[in-house]
């Protein structure tokens, strides 16, 4: 998940009004829009699993 600022002319655009959006892949989540970077950074680690918590690895 990556945080990407979307407006009226980004591909894509905006789905509803212009700020940061949280995008997993070509897919728009949600989530948003964040009015700073510092803001959807804060919510996707909020998202992300805890390294530390421990239970089957990922990879």
């Amino acid at each position: 998940m990556i945080a990407v600022y979307l407006d009226d002319r980004s591909d894509p655009v905006a789905p509803r009004e212009n700020g940061w959006y949280i995008m997993d892949g070509p897919t728009i989540l949600l989530a948003g829009p964040f009015s700073s970077r510092e803001e959807a950074v804060l919510s996707i680690d909020q998202q992300e699993p805890d390294p530390e918590a421990g239970g089957p690895s990922p990879f």
